[in-house]
């Protein structure tokens, strides 16, 4: 299924070895379950990457916040520009589905047609991405997020341009895994309470990073409690300090807490 190459594709076929292969490497990686696939897409830079909105695009939603500083999104399928429409279109057909749920041995994945959160990311300039772990349940189509896949388009990037994914044990100040967002790289990785991820170090000066991002989800959720309807931010500007962070802090411990009562006395999910 996945090794017969299908015509306008734009992510290559990869053989039942490659996938086996890459399920163990997934279900074997640390400090979560991911991996780390280069060179998917088979369209050349100047294609997809050439076709990706400049910083003015009119479409562009801007988060005001300092944890996504200068960080520009669309999820609008609708404005989007071919062929990055129709990139995220064939992620969202059962074709990919397929390759995820044989990477993951996560079954019955489904996707958001809204793409909340999701569609078209760039970070200029200075842009970070705190660490944090993502919201877990979708409150709008009652799902549960299982998987977050992120492709780069970012042609010529290296280490020292900044905006590097990085990858957190829990609790953990450093990073255990760094990945350069280089073209035609995609990132596959669960999505729960302990998969504690962003981009920290700033994008450097004169450089726009550019990816896609989409989000799996299923109508049922895992047996362990994996997270709630809310983003949970690890580490925090300088701003937010003395009795604010206290706080904060206790505000989202007491969030996450009620979420696992819930869970506890839901007897559906028990």
């Amino acid at each position: 299924m996945f090794d017969t190459p299908v015509e306008g594709a734009a992510i290559r076929a990869f053989s039942p070895g490659e996938v086996k292969d890459m399920a163990r490497r997934f279900r074997d990686a640390e400090p979560f379950p991911h991996i780390v696939i280069d060179d998917v897409l088979m369209p050349p830079a100047a294609t997809l990457a050439g076709a990706f909105p400049d910083r003015d695009w009119p479409h562009w939603g801007r988060f005001q916040d300092e944890y996504q500083k200068e960080k520009r999104h669309c999820p609008d399928l609708e404005v989007i520009p071919q062929p990055l429409q129709s990139l995220l279109v064939e992620c969202q057909q059962p074709r990919f589905l397929n390759l995820l749920e044989e990477i993951s041995g996560i079954r019955q994945l489904t996707t958001d047609p809204y793409l909340n959160g999701g569609g078209l990311h760039c970070s200029g300039p200075g842009g970070v991405l705190r660490p944090h772990t993502d919201f877990h349940f979708h409150d709008d189509l009652n799902l549960y997020r299982m998987l977050n896949v992120l492709i780069y388009l970012n042609e010529g990037w290296s280490a020292q341009d900044g905006g590097n994914l990085e990858l957190y044990r829990k609790g953990a100040a450093s990073p255990e895994v760094t990945v350069t967002p280089v073209y035609g790289r995609m990132v596959i990785f669960r999505t729960d309470d302990k998969s504690v991820h962003g981009f920290a170090n700033p994008v450097a000066s004169g450089k726009w990073r550019k990816s896609l991002a989409l989000y799996y989800y299923r109508t049922r959720d895992v047996a362990a409690y994996a997270g709630d309807s809310s983003t949970h931010w690890q580490t925090h500007g300088p701003r937010l300090t003395g009795p604010r962070r206290l706080a904060y802090d206790g505000l989202m411990l007491a969030s996450r807490g009620l979420s696992r009562l819930a869970r506890i006395i839901n007897p559906d999910l028990n």
